[in-house]
């Protein structure tokens, strides 16, 4: 029989394959560390459930505290004697901050509508079924989508004065080292905004699921968090559109500034 690459495969991947099955049956005889069924305490439950993703919240952010003060020790422009740098990357900044001012100030009227529709919907409808306790389904509610919303804002704020404090460090690192240096710089900041966004969801997610656990259902109480999710993407889905636009209009800006103030060719 001809030794097609069908069969080549096969005789190579067999013994990995079989191996795997033999890790996935051992991995299912043993025990696990901690097992849900076997507590009785619906509110315990839950807890243990979010703490992990807390947890990763917390230390997300503390992360992101360490790499913000490693950024802000990083070389300037008045460093290398070119202060002209620092005073264009605060023209940038203070740009990008007036931007964000006045975006979040419709953002807010925006979250404020939503969220008391939310209240509306949910206490005329509410998901729970308990008459005792289905009274608050508004409130919880129109409360996660504004948590969600402040969320969002908050990763974008921090995204944007890590953007615009790196660009100066990124430049004077590569004009006083190497490129090595100002791409070290830049995957710094961009880490920075990283685990910030990370940080933020995984924390205002989990202390959802805690606090909406009381009188309520395991399932019940994620289901509070459709508006939490509602509340971010709604603020990240206009800071993009209107961060597009922003960027667009300082291009242009910029390019017409070259062109006519400076003379610069096309």
């Amino acid at each position: 029989m001809a030794l097609t690459p069908s069969w080549i495969a096969l005789a190579l991947f067999a013994p990995v394959v079989q191996a795997a099955k033999s890790d996935v049956n051992i991995a299912f005889d043993k025990k696990p560390v901690i097992n849900l069924y076997d507590i009785e305490d619906d509110f315990v439950r839950q807890l243990v459930c979010a703490l992990p993703l807390l947890i990763v919240g917390v230390f997300s952010l503390i992360f992101v505290v360490i790499l913000r003060f490693q950024l802000r020790s990083k070389m300037i422009g008045k460093d290398i004697g070119k202060p002209k740098l620092d005073y264009l990357a605060a023209k940038v900044k203070s740009g990008s901050t007036a931007f964000l001012k006045e975006e979040y100030k419709y953002l807010t009227v925006y979250v404020l509508v939503w969220a008391i529709i939310c209240l509306a919907l949910f206490t005329a409808k509410p998901m729970a079924k308990d008459s005792s306790s289905k009274a608050t389904d508004g409130v919880r509610s129109a409360f996660c989508l504004i948590i969600g919303a402040f969320m969002s804002g908050l990763s974008g704020y921090i995204g944007m004065t890590v953007a615009t404090d790196g660009n100066v460090r990124t430049t004077v690192a590569c004009a006083a080292g190497s490129l090595n240096d100002g791409l070290k710089v830049a995957f710094q900041a961009g880490a920075a905004m990283g685990f910030g966004v990370v940080g933020l969801a995984a924390l205002g997610l989990s202390f959802l699921l805690i606090v909406m656990k009381p009188n309520r259902t395991q399932g019940q109480a994620i289901q509070y968090t459709h508006s939490f999710g509602f509340g971010a993407s709604s603020i990240a889905l206009f800071a993009r559109v209107a961060g597009g636009i922003y960027t667009k209009a300082a291009d242009v800006g910029a390019d017409l500034v070259g062109k006519v103030e400076a003379g610069i060719d096309e």
